[in-house]
């Protein structure tokens, strides 16, 4: 279901800014729907893994029907592995989170690490097939603009989806 729900989000909205501006990277400014979407999965999934991990790779499939340019296999890549560690290591930690009520923060520094860490795998996946000069020029003129953007960004969904997860609790309990 998030997996859609960040696929239809990523048609209607996450390309346009691109589209309008020709700017490569400048969707990031849109992550807080994402991140809102992937904390409430994250903290309904309860800390069971793989999960996430299927959602990650489910939503990678939908979007390369967007386009298959080589650079779209490439991010699909990135954020299949990031997904895996986010899943992987995260995880492990919610039980304890849990236990000492501060979900909140689990899903804050999950979001957090998340965000940071999906435009550096992207550049890690594409030194590995376009030249490093463009690749690194490239990343180091988007990202420091855009970095304290992402970064807020994921701290507001986080807590945002944080929100969402504790009403969607109540309705079921």
């Amino acid at each position: 279901m998030f997996a859609a729900l960040n696929f239809v989000f990523a048609v209607l909205i996450g390309q346009v800014p691109r589209l309008i501006t020709g700017i490569p990277g400048i969707g990031y400014i849109f992550n807080i729907f994402y991140s809102i979407t992937i904390t409430v999965a994250l903290l309904l999934y309860e800390g069971r893994k793989w999960r996430f991990l299927i959602q990650a790779i489910i939503f990678a499939l939908l979007t390369l029907v967007l386009g298959a340019s080589p650079i779209a296999l490439l991010s699909k890549i990135s954020l299949i592995l990031n997904a895996f560690i986010l899943d992987f290591v995260f995880n492990n930690f919610y039980p304890s989170f849990q236990k000492n009520d501060k979900l909140v923060w689990w899903a804050i520094i999950g979001q957090v690490y998340y965000w940071t860490t999906d435009s550096l795998w992207l550049v890690l996946v594409s030194l590995l097939f376009y030249p490093w000069k463009g690749v690194i020029a490239s990343w180091s003129v988007i990202m420091p603009i855009l970095l304290p953007i992402i970064v807020i960004e994921a701290i507001l969904g986080g807590y945002i989806g944080y929100k969402i997860y504790i009403r969607v609790k109540d309705i079921q309990s």
